[in-house]
């Protein structure tokens, strides 16, 4: 419990800070035009000179408050915190490079939020840029193994198809002539293919080490190294059958490991981060205007923090049904992407949660109006 000159130090503190905020008020209420009681000003000036002279008495604290209560009721919705929020705040406990200098103010509290947000979302949008190019890199190299895979099918096929004609008719020179044609592109083909897995590989070693494992280089020498120490006499003779087998398998492993990565990165990361994004640049947007209405306080940080983390989770759910409605084939949904929805979502956070809470409740008040029957 507090002793009575303790209560009466803190209340005299919080006099003397009423009594700053509400010159505070007056000066802004009478630069912006408001219509101003003459009793009120009279009141605050009287109230200083009581602090001052330390002759407060029960009805003048009783006025200051009654006009203290007015004045803030006719400058809403700026408030005092919002007002201090704009000033610059000064400095309580200098540091050495403040001494030095005789800095005895910093930023005011609103100049250091654009800051933060400002930065953060531009390093936000670079990191997204750099995702964004790493796995357009990887999917562009899996597009062209995937048409090179769909069009070396057609060439088999297609030779399968001569090679039955040719056997009809020997001299059947067109089918010759188209034959060996295939046979030569076929060739090139698996040239390419060579040349985007080859490509891929490090792609997929690159990710690899970002989630902290093995490269596919190194694991295959550790796996190499156990298959030798356990090869059982008489195995090198198969060795160059095998050889090939390990590659194709290899190969068909580093492509699937490819798409793995390319969906977790598309349908998770990607949605998340522009969600994100999202969320930075309406807390940007909004942040102005109540920076310029000076309705900015230290409680709307709480606030944008909050409206950031939802907007991530918006584009991460965005990425979540993404799949689904993909292979739902919707026409008029082809044409946009995962990312663009993400940031919508994370931009109208609101939008996406209140059709959420429509549908939730449109579930329950169907149960409401549908009770059970207890003769039943």
């Amino acid at each position: 419990m507090k002793e009575p000159n303790e209560l009466s130090m803190l209340s005299e503190s919080m006099l003397h800070e009423a009594l700053e905020n509400a010159e505070l008020l007056l000066n802004y209420a009478t630069e912006h035009g408001f219509e101003i009681q003459k009793d009120w000003i009279q009141i605050i000036i009287k109230s200083k000179k009581c602090e001052k002279e330390d002759t407060w008495t029960t009805e003048d604290e009783i006025e200051f408050w009654m006009a203290y209560k007015e004045l803030s009721k006719l400058v809403q919705p700026v408030s005092i915190h919002g007002l201090k929020a704009g000033r610059r705040r000064a400095v309580v406990r200098p540091t050495p490079f403040q001494t030095f200098f005789k800095i005895k103010s910093t930023s005011s509290l609103a100049q250091t939020s654009v800051r933060s947000y400002r930065f953060w979302t531009l390093l936000f949008i670079l990191s997204v840029v750099i995702i964004q190019v790493i796995t357009l890199k990887g999917t562009t190299t899996l597009n062209n193994i995937q048409s090179t895979y769909k069009r070396m099918n057609e060439v088999d096929n297609r030779t399968d198809e001569l090679r039955l004609l040719m056997n009809a008719d020997e001299d059947n020179e067109r089918a010759q002539l188209e034959y060996y044609r295939l046979e030569s592109e076929k060739g090139k083909l698996d040239q390419e293919l060579s040349g985007s897995i080859e490509l891929l590989t490090p792609w997929v070693d690159f990710l690899r080490s970002v989630i902290g494992q093995k490269s596919r280089h190194d694991a295959a020498l550790a796996a190499d190294t156990v298959s030798k120490s356990t090869m059982p006499a008489g195995g090198p003779g198969s060795a160059p059958s095998s050889k090939a087998d390990a590659m194709v398998n290899d190969n068909v492993s580093t492509i699937q490991e490819a798409q793995n990565y390319t969906q977790i990165i598309q349908l998770y990361i990607l949605p998340l981060l522009y969600g994100l994004i999202g969320g930075f640049i309406f807390v940007l947007r909004t942040l102005e205007k109540d920076i310029r209405t000076q309705v900015f306080s230290q409680g709307s940080n709480i606030k944008y923090t909050l409206r950031i983390h939802l907007g991530a989770l918006a584009g991460l759910i965005v990425g979540l049904l993404w799949g689904d409605i993909e292979k739902q084939q919707i026409t008029f949904l082809e044409s946009l992407s995962t990312a663009g929805f993400a940031f919508v979502a994370g931009y109208g956070v609101e939008f996406l949660f209140d059709a959420i809470d429509r549908f939730v409740g449109s579930i329950g008040g169907e149960k409401k109006t549908n009770p059970p029957n207890p003769c039943k």
